[in-house]
């Protein structure tokens, strides 16, 4: 599938949202490094793109598009390692997952007519509560 965004001599601009991930436009500079008759790349994160500059006198634009074009397809099929999440989201999440089960538990405790689970279930979505309004204490009072 092409992802060639615009063809001039001299200039090929390749777009994809997927080349956002950093690790992914790494792995494609890598790649059209090794293309004969490329004279510069530069690549946007931001953007998602990467612009391709090669000497139109060296090589055929319409061979370079299809060589571009496989890089891009095998770039961005290529797997990723996964990025490990600071620790402090990780045990955001838990808090975030221990206050909807602590919910849950809690109102169906309270509609079973069982106060002392009621409230050992309300104690725990408090706990969980406060491990989450610690982690974004920064951003509470703005």
């Amino acid at each position: 599938m092409s992802r060639i965004v615009s063809s001039l001599p001299g200039r090929i601009r390749v777009r994809d949202n997927r080349l956002r991930h950093q690790a992914r436009l790494d792995i494609l500079e890598v790649e059209l490094g090794k293309i004969a008759g490329i004279t510069e790349l530069q690549a946007n994160a931001r953007a998602g793109s990467v612009v391709v500059n090669f000497d139109p006198g060296q090589v055929d634009m319409a061979f370079l598009e299809s060589q571009v074009d496989a890089v891009v397809d095998k770039a961005l099929d290529a797997p990723l390692a996964k990025s490990k999440r600071p620790m402090k989201m990780r045990v955001n999440r838990y808090a975030k997952v221990g206050m909807l089960g602590s919910l849950a538990t809690s109102l169906a405790l309270a509609a079973t007519g069982q106060k002392r689970g009621h409230a050992v279930a309300g104690g725990l979505f408090v706990a969980c509560l406060g491990v989450h309004l610690t982690t974004h204490r920064k951003s509470l009072l703005r």
